[in-house]
């Protein structure tokens, strides 16, 4: 995650941390709310399995984060990564509880499908928070390109394959990020401003029609806080943008 995304994160849950530890009960409501996400895909990276929210996983991991938030210090490290691990050790606790109590053999335990080991690595909460903003972040630019009557899962097949064109149609898109009149023109047109584009920055102008679709995607992702997306995205450029 981007770290001044990851910061914000962080202190929107620690105020709402210091809310429910003042005896605000509300501030649960709001804490559940944000973690949801997280906590079932702790849950699930842990089981091997999807898990919803009607599982019993599910109210094991909300009870999980009521223990965190009564057992968190601050000095523990971040509270997303400390919440994460006492989910986690819960859903083992449950498990290995499970597998104890049940006739049943659990091959998949054998196998190795639930990891046992009480510590992991902070990548293994991390990887998990990346991957929430990222789909975050996925459905905030499908919103934005559905007003320029354009469709994410497109993308791909329109995307230029070339390196060469790639970086020249991204430079395009850096062009008009760049510059609050072009970037003007295309949120209130919904177009390219190819005109512009073609007299005063010497654009190749039909590179810039045949990938139309890909440069506004990449200007909403320049112009828009998608600091996960950028990485399918050069660092911003400006200047010339030609083609042979």
């Amino acid at each position: 995650m981007d770290k001044n995304s990851a910061i914000d994160a962080d202190n929107l849950l620690y105020q709402l941390w210091l809310d429910y530890r003042n005896g605000n009960p509300a501030a649960l409501d709001d804490i559940f709310e944000k973690l949801t996400p997280f906590c079932l895909r702790v849950c699930s990276k842990t089981c091997g399995k999807y898990i919803y929210e009607n599982d019993d996983e599910a109210s094991i991991a909300r009870l999980a984060v009521v223990e965190a938030l009564d057992k968190y210090d601050p000095a523990k490290g971040t509270m997303p990564i400390f919440i994460g691990q006492v989910i986690r050790n819960r859903i083992i606790d449950y498990k290995r509880k499970e597998r104890r109590q049940s006739v049943i053999s659990f091959n998949l335990l054998s196998k190795g499908a639930y990891r046992f080991e009480e510590e992991v690595d902070e990548s293994f909460f991390e990887e998990i928070i990346d991957s929430i903003a990222r789909k975050q972040e996925i459905n905030k630019l499908q919103d934005l390109l559905q007003q320029f009557q354009i469709y994410i899962n497109e993308l791909p097949s329109l995307s230029p394959q070339q390196q060469k064109t790639r970086q020249n149609a991204q430079q395009i898109a850096a062009i008009i990020a760049n510059n609050q009149d072009l970037c003007d023109y295309l949120l209130t047109k919904k177009s390219l401003p190819l005109k512009e584009l073609e007299e005063n920055w010497q654009i190749n102008r039909k590179l810039a029609e045949r990938y139309r679709k890909y440069i506004i995607m990449a200007v909403l992702i320049y112009i828009n806080d998608f600091p996960l997306l950028q990485d399918y995205i050069l660092p911003m450029k400006g200047g010339r943008a030609d083609e042979n």
